[in-house]
């Protein structure tokens, strides 16, 4: 199956650009309706065709071979898109074939583009994306929060703080979460399979010089204070 997504500002607008850009009518597609059109944003579409390529045919092959040699009972879907083929898994062994936060995924995935494209040229590559019952998207959703969420507590606790180890999917939303902040800034740290993102301040020492400023402040005033009840005491 082939699919494009398309956008316009109107609905029918982006399923006649996409039905161009196919060489199709639209009884030879399936429409999806992804966005309605608002007044900040465009309509968007995706438009499928029923027919099979030979790149899918491939690498669907490819993909039930490595999981039958994995002992898994999972289902293969594949679609090729303009941003390459999308590879979904369902079925009963379908837990096992995501693994723990999606380590499983990231190793299907890395396996299939290195085999699929081994001796394929550059212009000839295709670039392939696993995923599972939007697996990726949910993960993607709750590591943004977590990561604003550590971001803000290294701010407020004033030093740097190391997260879990993650896969190299989900580092790289870490850093692309935190990426504009002008608080922080993270690296990655550590090897594999054990790797892990550090958040650390952009102003570590100004804010170490701050605490302490404060901490000598807070000082200062219970000694006054202390010194004046001596004084009141004695009087």
């Amino acid at each position: 199956m082939k699919s494009i997504e398309t956008q316009g500002k109107t609905v029918d607008q982006a399923i006649e650009l996409g039905l161009y850009k196919l060489g199709k009518t639209r009884d030879e597609v399936k429409i999806t309706i992804l966005e309605e059109a608002g007044l900040f944003n465009k309509a968007r579409v995706r438009l499928s065709t029923s027919e099979t390529s030979e790149t899918e045919e491939e690498v669907k092959k490819l993909c039930e071979e490595l999981l039958n040699k994995m002992d898994l009972n999972v289902k293969v879907f594949v679609e090729e898109t303009e941003n390459g083929i999308n590879v979904d898994l369902g079925g009963k062994d379908t837990a096992l074939a995501i693994g723990k936060h999606g380590d499983s995924l990231e190793a299907i995935s890395h396996i299939l583009n290195n085999i699929y494209n081994r001796d394929k040229d550059k212009d000839e590559s295709v670039r392939i994306f696993v995923d599972s019952n939007n697996y990726r998207a949910k993960r993607e959703a709750t590591l943004v929060v977590y990561a604003k969420k550590m971001a803000a507590r290294a701010t407020r606790e004033g030093h740097n703080i190391k997260l879990e180890p993650m896969t190299s999917f989900e580092r790289r939303i870490i850093h692309n979460t935190l990426g504009d902040s002008d608080k922080v800034f993270t690296e990655s740290a550590g090897a594999e399979p054990n790797r892990y993102v550090v958040i650390k301040l952009k102003n570590h020492e100004n804010r170490r010089k701050e605490k302490t400023e404060e901490r000598k402040e807070n000082n200062e005033i219970v000694d006054y204070m202390d010194l004046n009840e001596n004084r009141a005491d004695n009087d």
